[in-house]
């Protein structure tokens, strides 16, 4: 079965959810097609396989920032760094996952109840940075929603959209931009703009990268495997 999910997750990557059929997926693995309704009834049954890790890996992340001690605000850059980190690592673009679900509410509803358990946790540790006078006085709601949105959207722009790539690098010889270097951009804009004293982002984001060697669960396929 693990051969049917990255295949699939290959496919996905490549094609996009939408242009993928069961066809696609049983001639990558293969398998003939009835083969693979043995082992799922659809192309959204796999799909729902492969978004298992979505929610669990960054709440696996969130569980971790929470359980870590010191400043919420290393906690914080931490928490953003290693999501964005996910989200580029993962096989294909979040938010097409988002607008498939739409016409699928039964099948997504398990991820929407877990997609909110994160917002919620983000928030509750926004709001504790808020209380102890580490982050301004924001809405720690409208900014979790903002922040997580923000690193879905940003993982978008490491794949392509058909046969179409945004540039990298100004010196295209240094090839495309790290997902590690993704990660850190996009922590340190986040807290540049929520620190009360953003003269202190240097030590905040030195303190959140030595926390970066804790593990966190791995996405079944990643961007630099398979076609």
């Amino acid at each position: 079965m693990d051969d049917i999910v990255a295949a699939a997750a290959a496919l996905f990557r490549e094609h996009g959810i939408q242009a993928v059929t069961m066809a696609d997926i049983a001639e990558r693995a293969g398998l003939r097609q009835p083969s693979l309704y043995y082992y799922f009834r659809s192309k959204i049954d796999v799909l729902g396989h492969i978004l298992d890790d979505v929610n669990r890996i960054p709440l696996s992340i969130v569980e971790q920032a929470r359980r870590t001690e010191g400043p919420v605000a290393v906690r914080l850059f931490w928490l953003i760094y290693q999501d964005v980190l996910a989200l580029c690592r993962f096989p294909f673009d979040i938010n097409e996952v988002h607008r498939l679900s739409a016409g699928h509410p039964l099948e997504f509803e398990r991820y929407w109840v877990e997609r909110q358990r994160l917002n919620d946790e983000v928030e509750a540790l926004i709001g504790a940075g808020v209380e102890t006078g580490e982050l301004r006085d924001i809405d720690p709601r409208l900014a979790a929603l903002t922040l997580l949105a923000n690193d879905e959207a940003t993982q978008n722009w490491l794949r392509p959209v058909g046969d179409h790539r945004l540039r990298g690098r100004v010196d295209d010889a240094l090839g495309d931009y790290r997902a590690e270097e993704v990660a850190d951009h996009t922590a340190e804009m986040a807290l540049r703009h929520l620190l009360v004293r953003p003269a202190t982002l240097g030590p905040v984001r030195a303190r959140a990268l030595a926390l970066a060697v804790i593990q966190v669960p791995a996405p079944p396929v990643s961007l630099s495997s398979g076609g």
